[in-house]
C-alpha cells in the first residue's frame, strides 16, 4: 500500500483518497486544510460532486488485537490493528472493592445482594466483552474513507459442513487436501494439542484414524490431532496410537462462538450493509496465496473474498490504534498520606490551555504528546532520545485536541 493522503469533503463526508503530492498542492493554494495527523487527512474548501468508489471493509475480530483492512480500486487503501484496552476487567474489580468498602463502614445500613439492575437485565454483556465492541464501532466511524459495505469474520467452523464436506459453497483449497473447516474443527476439539506426546505450539496436523487407502472417511469422527513429529512416527510405523477419536462436537463449536457478535452486527450494520465469512474459508484462501497468518492479513482477504478482486498485498503500512483515557473517575488516592490525609489523584488538569493527550510542536521542531501536566509548570511527553521530554507551555503550540482513540503509524 503506497502512501496515501484522505479526502474528506467540504460537509466532512470522507471521499477516495489522494497521493501526497496533490493533498500538498492543495494544502499551499489554499483549497483544503489538515484536520487530523494521523491518518493525514485534508479537509476541502469547496463541495465536489463526491462521486465515489466501491470500498469493502474487512475486519478480523479478536480478543486483544482486531485486525481492519479498507481494499478498493484493486488495492489496499488503509490497513490498522486495534489494540484493545486489556485493563476494564481490573479496573471494574477495584471499583467493585472501594463501593464494598464504603458500604462496609455503614454499618447501620442492612447489607445488600445483587442490587446493580445492570448486571441482572436480560442479554447483558460483560464490559470487558462489549468494551472491544464499541472499540472497534469507534473505529470504524472514524476511518477517513467512503464504506460501501462490511464484511467480518464469524465463527472458525461451519457446523452445516463437519459430517458433509461435500457442500458446495466458496471453496479456496485444492480439493486434493484435507477440507479446511474439518482440520480446524479437528484442532479445536483437541485442544489444539497433539493427542499422543501433548505437545503444544507446534505444528499440528490432522490423522486420518482409518487410512484413505483403507476407505477412511473425511469425518470428524476419524480424525486426531497430532504434531509434525507423531505424525511423521505413525505412518513410518515407528509409534502405535491407543486412542481414538471424539464424536459430538457440535456443542463444543457452538460454546466457541465470540462473544459480542450480536451486538457489533447489530452495531455496524445499521447505516452499511454487513455480511459475514467463516474462519475457515479466510485461512484456506490465505493458505492458497501463501501469505502468513497476521490480524492484517486475515482482514484483507477478508474484505477480497466479499470484494471478488486479486488481493492486492505490496507493502502493507499498518496503523496502530490504542485507547487512553481522557479523564479518570478516580478523584483520590488509595491509602491517605501522612501529614496530608487523603491526596488527590490528579492534580492538574489543564495548564495554559493545554491537557493531557493534546499533539502539540515543541519549538518549531518536534512533534509530541503530551503525557502528563508537572506541578512545576512544565508539560511531559514520552521519553525518547534526542527530543524534549518536557517543556514550558509558551514554547508549545497545540497541533490537535487529544483523542480516546489514538492512531499511530506503525514502523
Amino acid at each position: 500500500m503506497s502512501l496515501k493522503a484522505y479526502v474528506r469533503n467540504q460537509d466532512g463526508t470522507p471521499l477516495m483518497p489522494c497521493t501526497p503530492a496533490k493533498a500538498r498542492k492543495l494544502l499551499r493554494a489554499g483549497k483544503a486544510k489538515v484536520v487530523e495527523r494521523c491518518p493525514f487527512t485534508i479537509l476541502l474548501g469547496w463541495q465536489c460532486e463526491g462521486n465515489v468508489q466501491q470500498v469493502t471493509l474487512g475486519i478480523d475480530k479478536g480478543s486483544s488485537v482486531t485486525g481492519i483492512s479498507c481494499v478498493g480500486n484493486g488495492e489496499v487503501l488503509l490497513a490498522a490493528e486495534i489494540h484493545h484496552r486489556r485493563d476494564v476487567k481490573e479496573k471494574l474489580d477495584t471499583r467493585r472493592l472501594h463501593r464494598r468498602s464504603r458500604r462496609a463502614r455503614k454499618w447501620y445500613r442492612p447489607c445488600r445482594f445483587r442490587n446493580r439492575t445492570s448486571s441482572k437485565r436480560s442479554g447483558r454483556l460483560p464490559p470487558s466483552i462489549k468494551t472491544t465492541v464499541e472499540e472497534v464501532t469507534r473505529v470504524v466511524r472514524q476511518i477517513p474513507l467512503p464504506i460501501s459495505q462490511i464484511v467480518i469474520e464469524d465463527v472458525q467452523v461451519d457446523i452445516a459442513r463437519l459430517n458433509d464436506p461435500t457442500l458446495r459453497g466458496s471453496r479456496y483449497q485444492d480439493p486434493a487436501r484435507l477440507d479446511e473447516n474439518l482440520r480446524i474443527a479437528c484442532l479445536m476439539r483437541d485442544g489444539y494439542r497433539c493427542r499422543h506426546c501433548g505437545k503444544k505450539n507446534c505444528r499440528l496436523e490432522a490423522h486420518h484414524i482409518v487410512y484413505r487407502e483403507h476407505s477412511g472417511k473425511d469425518t470428524l469422527a476419524n480424525l486426531l490431532c497430532l504434531c509434525e513429529r507423531c505424525h511423521h512416527q505413525v505412518h513410518e510405523g515407528t509409534i502405535r496410537l491407543q486412542i481414538s477419536g471424539v464424536s459430538g462436537h457440535m456443542d463444543q463449536i457452538a460454546q466457541r462462538a465470540m462473544q459480542g457478535k450480536t451486538y457489533l452486527y447489530a452495531t455496524l450494520g445499521r447505516a452499511i450493509p454487513l455480511s459475514t465469512v467463516f474462519g475457515y474459508e479466510t485461512a484456506a484462501y490465505r493458505k492458497h496465496l501463501g501469505l502468513p497468518k497476521t490480524h492484517i492479513i486475515d482482514a484483507c482477504c477478508i474484505a477480497t473474498l466479499a470484494a471478488g478482486e486479486g488481493l492486492p498485498i505490496q507493502e502493507i503500512s499498518v496503523y496502530r490504534i490504542g485507547f487512553r483515557p481522557r479523564q479518570t473517575r478516580r478523584q483520590y488516592h488509595d491509602l491517605p498520606r501522612k501529614g496530608q490525609g487523603r491526596v488527590k489523584y490528579q492534580v492538574n488538569e489543564e495548564l495554559a490551555g493545554f491537557r493531557k493527550g493534546d499533539i502539540v510542536r515543541v519549538k518549531d521542531q518536534f512533534v509530541k504528546q503530551i503525557n502528563s501536566i508537572y506541578s512545576n509548570g512544565y508539560l511531559a511527553f514520552g521519553r525518547v532520545k534526542g527530543e524534549p521530554f518536557q517543556a514550558r507551555p509558551h514554547d508549545c503550540r497545540l497541533l490537535e485536541r487529544g483523542r480516546t482513540a489514538v492512531w499511530e503509524r506503525s514502523a
